[in-house]
């Protein structure tokens, strides 16, 4: 059971990190800032990784994932309002970065109905159901796995 959990908790810190090594575009049609597309300009920090298996409690992975990659907790996500997302990675967590994602590209992302999509350069397509409260951004998506579903929330707070 920790090895299924560490194994999602670091496809997690992948994706989150090859995010973080894309830039992205979205529609610059929302100038408020009460908008999501808005909402989503700063940067930002992972917090936490709730992640719940069918009927069990969530659990934040987060820390036990920081025991194996402590760099981590200082990577960053900016999400400027020209549409481009850049991530800063310290250079300690630099090579093992490099280590688990290897090459980074570009991708584009829409903010709408409340998700996230963010297309790779392969049109790979990733949606994420976005909400803000605060300071906090949470992206959640959910997976079933042989009749047990996995929700995963992703918390990011704004710097």
């Amino acid at each position: 059971m920790k090895i299924s959990s560490n194994f999602r908790k670091l496809l997690i810190l992948l994706v989150l990190s090859s995010l973080s090594m894309l830039i992205i575009n979205c529609s610059k049609s929302d100038s408020d800032a009460s908008t999501p597309t808005a909402q989503i300009v700063g940067t930002w920090k992972v917090i936490s990784i709730l992640v719940k298996e069918g009927t069990k409690s969530e659990v934040d992975q987060f820390p036990a994932l920081l025991l194996f990659f402590p760099c981590f907790k200082d990577v960053s996500f900016t999400f400027k309002s020209n549409g481009d997302l850049s991530a800063s990675v310290p250079a300690a967590c630099q090579s093992t970065a490099d280590n688990i994602i290897g090459t980074s590209g570009s991708a584009k992302y829409e903010v709408t109905e409340g998700k996230l999509i963010i297309t790779d350069t392969d049109g790979t397509k990733t949606t994420e159901d976005l909400s803000f409260s605060g300071s906090q951004m949470t992206w959640a998506s959910s997976e079933t796995k042989g009749g047990t579903v996995t929700t995963t929330k992703v918390v990011l707070t704004k710097q």
